[in-house]
Parts: structure tokens; sequence; C-alpha cells
């Protein structure tokens, strides 16, 4: 193991800063309410300070929405545990994720959908660095999907073994993918939008639903 140079200590320590002063404005105030600064004024840093370890408001928010991952990461594993098959599996870690995303609609899109192309895993790698405790522990075949660097990639990473298994062919692979991305955004969009009007619960299985829907059209015939 390559222990960490005193400046990156540092470098770390002062990211956290940042990164919880705005948990605290989000947690309080919610997420539209976060501005530089006023999470320079609660980190006790200058802005220009904040501007030296994050590009923008959004790459800060990015960060800091990582912390709420971790109850999801928490109880992924067991979750999924009992799952029958390798489609039951997939549908079940993205009914996880519904379950947590939908409560929080904008900092999930602003993590999976807001962040420049690739940038997921960078934020993934940075704020595990600092807060290492949340990441868990994980199935050795849970962590490349739980450290890929889009959503797509993340949910292809679940769909691939439905198609080993010989539930899909492999050429509907990337569809069915794109159908399950999009119509999760859709549903997580109409949550920000309508706010308190959604029932979780029925969105949950209306998503369900579909991605059933999507793999039943391309289900092999045995």
């Amino acid at each position: 193991m390559i222990e960490m140079s005193l400046k990156e200590r540092q470098r770390l320590r002062t990211m956290s800063h940042f990164i919880d002063a705005t948990y605290e404005i989000i947690e309080e105030e919610g997420i539209d309410n976060v501005s530089v600064r006023k999470v320079a004024d609660i980190a006790g840093y200058n802005i220009g300070t904040l501007y030296n370890y994050f590009k923008n408001i959004d790459h800060l928010i990015g960060y800091t929405g990582v912390k709420y991952l971790k109850d999801y990461y928490a109880v992924l594993d067991d979750y999924i545990r009992d799952a029958e098959n390798a489609e039951e599996r997939y549908i079940k870690i993205w009914e996880l994720f519904c379950m947590y995303s939908f409560d929080m609609p904008e900092i999930w899109k602003a993590i999976f959908f807001l962040t420049p192309r690739g940038g997921i895993r960078e934020l993934l790698d940075g704020y595990f660095a600092i807060y290492p405790e949340d990441y868990g522990e994980h199935d050795e075949d849970l962590i490349p999907m739980l450290n890929s660097s889009s959503i797509y990639e993340r949910s292809r990473m679940c769909l691939d073994p439905v198609a080993k298994a010989g539930i899909i062919p492999e050429e509907c692979v990337d569809e069915i993918n794109e159908m399950t991305v999009l119509v999760y955004r859709g549903i997580l969009e109409r949550f920000i939008t309508q706010k308190g009007e959604l029932d979780k619960k029925v969105e949950i299985e209306k998503f369900k639903r579909y991605v059933r829907i999507g793999v039943d059209a391309c289900r092999i015939i045995k």
C-alpha cells in the first residue's frame, strides 16, 4: 500500500471541508440554495481557494452527491443476493437504485447525467479517497459496476450477464440498455419537475414493468 504524502492528505482534507459545507447546505436549504460564496463561508475559506480544488459549483455538487450513494452502497449486496437469476438480479439492482434516487432526484441527476462524460469515475475515486469508509465492502463481481464511468456503462455491466445466461441475445443488449436508462431518466426528471406529486412505489413498479417489456421483446424462446 502506497503511503499518502502530507501534501495529498492536506489536499483531501481541504476538499472535505468544502464537501461537508455543501452537504450541510443541501440538507438544510436544498440543492437550489448551494452557492460558491455560501459554501466558502461555511467551510472557512475564500472563494478562490474553492476553485483551486473544484472546477465550478456543479463539480462540487457532484462530489457532494456521492455522499448520498453511501446508504445505497451499504445495502446493495444483501438486496440482490436472493435474486433467482441474472434477469432478476438486473431488475433488483435498478429497483434499489430507483428507491434511493427518487428520494433525491436532483442529486442523482447531478452525478449521473450532469457530470461530463467519464467524470463519474473521477468523482467516485476522488470522493472515496476522502471518505473511504463510505464505500463499504462488496462482492467482487459488483465492484466494476460500482466503479464505472457512466450510467450507461453501469447498467450495461448488469445487463451483460442476462445475455450470457441465454435469456436475451447479445445483439439486443445495447438497445435494452439504452431504453432502460432513458426510461429511468424520464421518471427521474418527473420527480424533479413534479415535486410531491408522484408516488414512489407506483413509479418504481412502472419502471420495472417497462424494463421487463424490453427484456421480453428480445427474450430467447427455449
